[in-house]
């Protein structure tokens, strides 16, 4: 008599048991999100309006975004430092505030992004998603929470 085998589950194809969602893909979670925060600053659907009605929560999601956005690269981190650069340049102008480092950056992000109550839903994700950014670049503290996130992301996707 002869061992027959027999093969009880489908052949691994590319997706593992580390990957969260399959075989996505850092690029097609990078759309994702995109998709996810343009709905969400536009505010039109009832589960923006349920779970992003505090502008704090936004500019979270936009942070979020903004590291997916550089672990993702490409155009997606071309897009992300776009943004942070001209909100940096609006933010260090040498006559408002001369000398500020990667790391003085980042905190000026932070609290732009969740301290002030804004009364339009773009500020929060404008400065949330450079501050996500700003995380990778700055280091220290903030390189740990920008490593702690992508290595979730990377796991995600």
């Amino acid at each position: 008599m002869t061992a027959m085998n027999t093969v009880l589950a489908a052949p691994d194809v590319g997706a593992s048991f580390t990957q969260g969602l399959g075989a996505v893909g850092l690029s097609s979670l990078a759309a994702a999100g995109f998709i996810v925060l343009i709905i969400a600053i536009r505010n039109k659907s009832k589960y923006t309006k349920k779970y992003f009605s505090d502008l704090r929560h936004l500019a979270a999601l936009a942070a979020v975004t903004g590291v997916l956005f550089m672990i993702a690269g490409g155009t997606w981190r071309n897009l992300a430092e776009g943004v942070h650069s001209t909100a940096a340049s609006a933010l260090t102008a040498p006559d408002l505030v001369a000398g500020v480092t990667p790391a003085g950056l980042a905190l000026i992000f932070f609290v732009m992004s969740f301290l002030p109550e804004w009364q339009r839903r773009l500020p929060p994700a404008i400065f949330g998603l450079s501050f996500g950014v700003s995380c990778g670049v700055a280091g220290a503290f903030w390189g740990v929470l920008f490593k702690v996130t992508g290595a979730f992301l990377e796991k995600l996707a």
